[in-house]
């Protein structure tokens, strides 16, 4: 109810899109949905969902390295800004049966982690902004 025309959502690290099928079992509609995800793989499985399912945009973006916050703003301002922001980085160096890499924070694919910090930042101040 809160959001009767839909939701604009920043997806970092999509992967297939686990996030956005939650939002949509959930019975909240999606108006915008920026996707940042590096695997063609899975923003081929994410579109074909989208595709599929849903009436909104689907924005994509294949590295969360180069959503700069100018970039960010230039979208704040054409959506009208992010109600949601989600995502879930990398783990690949911190966990699970990878016991000779893990590297922790600084790990070549965990340190990703640090660009969703970053740009949640980003978004919060130019939204503040505006």
């Amino acid at each position: 109810d809160m959001y009767p025309q839909g939701m604009n959502v920043l997806s970092l690290f999509s992967g297939i899109g686990g996030a956005e099928v939650a939002l949509h079992r959930l019975g909240i509609r999606m108006k915008t949905v920026i996707s940042v995800e590096k695997s063609e793989v899975n923003r081929t499985i994410l579109r074909s969902w989208w595709d599929q399912t849903q009436t909104g945009t689907l924005i994509e973006i294949n590295d969360v390295q180069t959503l700069t916050s100018e970039r960010i703003e230039t979208y704040i301002r054409r959506i009208g800004g992010f109600d949601l922001v989600i995502g879930g980085s990398p783990c690949n160096n911190l966990a699970g049966s990878n016991r000779h890499h893990r590297d922790g924070l600084e790990g070549e694919h965990s340190s990703l982690f640090y660009h969703y910090v970053r740009i949640l930042d980003s978004v919060k101040s130019i939204m503040e902004r505006l």
